[in-house]
């Protein structure tokens, strides 16, 4: 497997993650064909799969991700899906979705090992090129997949807790603006500002070898609302404690106390134009 540093090895996580997943007795998502890639990917995945937290979180997120994707699918007419950071996302296999456009968008080396996993076909393109090379937009607008008549979801799922809070705001901005002729929808996993001052402590991140810190995070959405693009408005936010507290053990406990709830968690916040 080509050689993975910085963010890019993050992708390894969440891989990882729903394939223990799947072999648990009682899983919270089945996702075999993350299991198929893990089993044939050169790496050093003990390092990392040895964190039943995070394990968990990745699991949980992918559970109410998938439900985003449903039901923004089942009530809009024309959707667009928009993965950024997409790493091995496996979600358009899993949930099936042949006949829906969609992008997973990455840097060069993430779809260099994506790519043998994931061939195009016609509804499902991919794109080489960091989310902060804005080449990217016209890409999308000039291919036969895009068109001025769709709502758009962009998932960002385990990438903006690694970038600052200016280019999380700037990134968002041009978004925004860029396609504000849409219906937008934005599913974004934040973690909280806690655990972002404590990437060392995290059982699966401080593993990597390219040690990759985290830079942004927010404990309240008051926070978050102070770096939102004012043309955004908060739509709901889904804490991970809330789901399958029989799964959390003593942390379960966090989702009934709001100081910890908020500061020991991630989370999926969905924002709209």
């Amino acid at each position: 497997m080509k050689t993975l540093n910085g963010i890019p090895e993050s992708m390894l996580i969440p891989l990882a993650a729903r394939a223990v997943e799947t072999d648990h007795s009682e899983p919270i998502i089945n996702d075999p064909y993350s299991k198929t890639i893990f089993e044939q990917l050169d790496y050093p995945f003990a390092t990392i799969t040895q964190a039943p937290s995070s394990q968990i979180g990745i699991s949980i997120r992918t559970f109410i991700l998938d439900r985003v994707v449903k039901y923004f699918i089942e009530h809009t007419k024309h959707p667009l899906i928009i993965n950024i950071g997409s790493g091995l996302d496996t979600r358009y296999k899993r949930l099936k979705l042949d006949d829906v456009p969609w992008f997973d968008i990455d840097v060069p080396e993430a779809i260099e090992v994506r790519a043998p996993f994931f061939p195009e076909t016609r509804y499902h393109k991919m794109i080489a090129k960091s989310m902060l090379d804005f080449d990217w937009i016209g890409q999308v607008k000039q291919n036969p997949i895009y068109h001025e008549s769709q709502d758009i979801l962009f998932i960002f799922e385990g990438i903006l807790m690694y970038f600052d809070e200016a280019t999380n705001t700037m990134l968002l901005e041009k978004i925004s603006e860029a396609f504000k002729d849409h219906n937008l929808l934005f599913a974004i996993e934040h973690c909280s500002k806690t655990i972002a001052n404590h990437t060392k402590n995290h059982k699966s991140v401080s593993q990597l070898k390219s040690h990759p810190p985290f830079k942004y995070g927010y404990n309240t959405l008051r926070q978050l609302n102070a770096i939102k693009p004012s043309q955004l408005e908060v739509a709901c936010e889904f804490n991970y404690f809330d789901y399958f507290s029989h799964r959390w053990g003593a942390f379960g406990l966090f989702r009934f106390i709001p100081f910890l709830k908020h500061r020991f968690n991630n989370k999926i916040v969905l924002m709209m134009n």
